[in-house]
């Protein structure tokens, strides 16, 4: 687990050997603060997280990462790089670490944190459907490996390093969404989490009046395709014929997946079945598997190739 001394490794690069207080994981809302947890106060355009921070201690926070000084007598830990902090303190009691900027530590921390985990990350980016897909493939894997999953949308330069920090020694697995608004921040988010598997589900128009073009929305989803390692693989659309191009992006391997026979994995017979779900014909290698899904809508069918693929290259079997 993460404990005081990572957090001080990873902002000043000095381990101090008595700080292993554990910390179950960080929070940027004092509301969804759990005890012995690390509420992280961010200020914000309305609201400034440094109000909470008294709030975030009551309900059982051990720490607070700060960048300015707030109400109440709280003790506070300067935290600089190179310094190694003074802790003749009450590690017992809560505890304010200050930082210069918080939102950058907390991403400083999860990057440090990350490397540090001997598991496997799945990144997901694409138009639509990535929450979705993300659920199917987190439940897949977690049929042989322990696996974590981001909650809910957090997908962002926020919720992906509080993802990370969520993880133990013990996973073996890590399926993350990664958002995209603007050029490099899916590229910033890989050098955090440092995903093996890219899955793409579609390149559309969504957002676009934010995130720009679809070329613009191209060139920023295939950042994830872009940071995979040599060993990795990335799990490509063959119906999308943007997602296709990605193939030529990536040092990595690439397996397609679709209703094209040309894919890798693809799907036929697809038959629905109402509120029941979904039927098809999966075929892989010269083998065929008749699978039924409780999904609805045949744009389930690709949800469910994503994942199957996910299964088949991270080394589960058909069954």
């Amino acid at each position: 687990m993460l404990t005081l001394a990572d957090v001080i490794e990873a902002l000043t690069s000095t381990h101090p050997p008595m700080a292993e207080k554990v910390i179950t994981e960080a929070a940027i809302d004092s509301r969804q603060v759990i005890p012995g947890s690390m509420f992280v106060a961010i200020p914000g355009e309305h609201v400034d997280g440094h109000n909470f921070v008294a709030d975030a201690f009551q309900r059982g926070a051990s720490f607070a990462l700060i960048q300015h000084g707030i109400p109440g007598s709280f003790q506070t830990l300067e935290l600089v790089k190179g310094q190694s902090p003074n802790l003749q303190i009450d590690l017992d009691a809560p505890l304010c670490l200050q930082v210069e900027n918080t939102l950058c530590a907390l991403q400083q921390i999860a990057h440090f944190w990350r490397r540090k985990l001997d598991l496997r990350v799945i990144g997901i980016t694409g138009s639509v459907g990535k929450s979705t897909t993300k659920e199917v493939i987190a439940e897949v894997l977690d049929q042989r490996y322990r696996t974590l999953k981001s909650p809910g949308n957090m997908n962002n330069e926020i919720g992906l390093p509080l993802t990370i920090l969520r993880l133990g020694r013990g996973y073996e697995r890590a399926v993350l969404e990664m958002g995209f608004y603007v050029p490099g921040e899916i590229a910033f988010l890989c050098d955090i989490a440092l995903p093996e598997i890219g899955v793409v589900t579609n390149i559309g128009t969504v957002h676009a009046e934010r995130a720009g073009t679809q070329e613009d929305i191209f060139r920023g989803k295939s950042e994830l395709i872009q940071a995979l390692p040599a060993n990795g693989v990335a799990v490509l659309n063959q119906d999308d014929p943007w997602v296709r191009k990605m193939a030529k992006l990536t040092r990595a391997r690439v397996f397609f997946y679709g209703l094209d026979p040309a894919a890798d994995l693809w799907a036929d017979e697809v038959e629905g079945l109402g509120l029941e779900g979904i039927r098809f014909c999966l075929h892989y290698q010269h083998e065929t598997l008749h699978v039924s899904v409780p999904m609805i809508g045949q744009h389930s069918v690709h949800t469910a190739l994503r994942a199957a693929s996910v299964g088949l290259v991270d080394g589960l079997t058909w069954q």
